[in-house]
């Protein structure tokens, strides 16, 4: 989901929304291939912006796809982030969308 805080409009919007959806599709489609992982191992893989794909990671664990487990890795900043991985029922594919 793109978050429209610098007020876009008509195409860049159109654009913005299309772009984000793409990220979110690389980022699930990573999980799906390559199980758990973290935000900076994404976006290192991915080439993405680290806050992409916190915003991705955080827009799929809202929708059911994804889960943050316990465990903690040092992240690309030198400090500690959780690990995710693809949520159980959504390889069952059950989903908050249905």
């Amino acid at each position: 989901m793109y978050y429209n805080t610098t007020n876009e409009t008509a195409n860049n919007l159109k654009e913005s929304h299309k772009k984000a959806e793409s990220q979110q599709q690389k980022v699930l489609n990573y999980f799906i291939n390559n199980g758990e992982s973290s935000p900076s191992k994404v976006a290192s893989k991915l080439n993405l912006l680290i806050t992409s794909v916190r915003r991705c990671i955080t827009d799929l664990t809202t929708d059911g796809h994804l889960e943050k487990t316990t465990k903690k890795v040092t992240g690309m900043y030198g400090k500690p982030e959780y690990v995710w991985k693809l949520h159980e029922l959504y390889l069952f594919g059950i989903t908050k969308e249905g």
